[in-house]
């Protein structure tokens, strides 16, 4: 191998590509920052891209330079000492090939290996996930058919009949919001949802939000209102258990009342044989240790989502 003939090349090569990128960082910094934009948008993007590549095949070009300036600087030094040539053998040759090629196929082979492991441990990483998920959705169709029947029947008659306020039914109903995160699984919160008495609004929401204390302590409500919902399938589910009947949302439903992309379940709460209010329960955002979701998002795995259909029955009181 002639190093001098290498290292003229190398050398003039690394010259005329360090030149270059010098007018491309030139025209890249007038465009981009200075903000004179003489440059098309794919134009941009093409002195960019060749700003990258240049820059990376410069940087290998300036250490073959050094390797070969290295290894003329031994040749040289080398003839001095009137040290022998040192002749390797077609022996040792196809030995280094032979071992060259088994590194080759040996490192294919194992890098191979760890995407075929990846992808099951990918899999099974899902599977695991989505049979949570199952398992909580069913916790919380089980604790919607008991949390039904805690309501009292004053609860429900002040709840019917939009009175809590009024019948000193609102500082039982925030206990009992508030005791259904610390006694069922999953920590779920729970929300109620009555036909609104104002118009022009058409639902009301009630939660351990909306009811507050003022100065003097004394409890007052302030339900989120609604005039309609953004998803006309949370419009029809709502309408659908208000009339008595169930309703299996079959796609994903991310809305403001139901979500069933998350372990949750839902229930109506009758009074005198009517639909008063329809009860939604959803699991907190909590890990197996009871601490809270923060770098990734709960129910999820490689970004896939699971949704459920809700429960199988229509729960009652």
């Amino acid at each position: 191998m002639n190093h001098r003939f290498l290292l003229r090349l190398v050398t003039n090569f690394a010259i005329c590509l360090l030149t270059l990128s010098c007018f491309g960082i030139v025209l890249w910094v007038i465009d981009e920052i200075v903000g004179w934009d003489i440059l098309p948008d794919a134009w941009s993007l093409l002195v960019r891209a060749l700003l990258v590549a240049g820059g990376i095949i410069a940087f290998v070009m300036v250490i073959m330079n050094v390797m070969l300036s290295l290894a003329l600087m031994a040749e040289s030094n080398a003839a001095r000492a009137a040290l022998p040539n040192y002749v390797i053998s077609r022996r040792l040759k196809r030995r280094v090939r032979r071992s060259l090629l088994a590194g080759v196929v040996a490192i294919a082979l194992l890098l191979g290996g760890l995407q075929v492991i990846n992808q099951v441990r990918a899999q099974s990483a899902v599977q695991a996930a989505e049979a949570k998920f199952y398992q909580n959705q069913i916790e919380m169709d089980q604790s919607v058919d008991q949390i039904l029947d805690l309501f009292t029947p004053p609860l429900l008659e002040a709840i019917d009949t939009n009175t809590l306020a009024e019948k000193g039914q609102l500082g039982n109903l925030r206990k009992l919001l508030i005791s259904i995160q610390s006694s069922f699984p999953q920590q779920p919160s729970m929300a109620i949802l009555t036909p609104a008495t104002q118009e022009p609004y058409k639902y009301t929401r009630i939660d351990t939000n909306t009811i507050n204390a003022n100065q003097q302590g004394q409890l007052y409500l302030s339900p989120k209102l609604y005039t309609s919902f953004p998803s006309e399938q949370e419009t029809q589910v709502i309408e659908q258990l208000f009339s008595g009947k169930l309703s299996s949302p079959t796609e994903p439903l991310a809305g403001q009342v139901i979500n069933n992309t998350v372990p949750s379940s839902w229930g109506v709460l009758k009074h005198e044989g009517q639909v008063a209010a329809v009860v939604y329960l959803q699991a907190g955002a909590f890990d197996d240790y009871g601490q809270p979701f923060q770098n990734q998002p709960p129910y999820r795995s490689n970004n896939r989502k699971f949704h459920h259909d809700g429960p199988d029955s229509l729960l009652s009181n």
